[in-house]
């Protein structure tokens, strides 16, 4: 019966272990890549999940043009 709860135990710990502590209390969003033409279009990417540092780093990130197209990441 001992070894039946300490086996017990040691799953649970070893479940607890293997979930992303960090994870379930991390703000997460969604984020797409906007694309602008020089003539004013707009192109959508796909909607893309994000995480913590990642999702912060889109929301910060600046507009970037190059040859007359701007891209930026759009998050919600």
């Amino acid at each position: 019966m001992k070894k039946r709860n300490l086996l017990i135990s040691a799953l649970f710990v070893f479940v607890l272990g293997m979930l992303p502590a960090c994870e379930l209390i991390e703000e997460c969003g969604t984020c797409e890549l906007v694309t602008i033409d020089a003539d004013g279009n707009k192109t959508f990417g796909t909607p893309l999940p994000f995480c913590g540092d990642n999702l912060e780093e889109k929301q910060n990130s600046s507009p970037v043009t190059v040859g007359g197209i701007t891209t930026y990441w759009d998050c919600y």
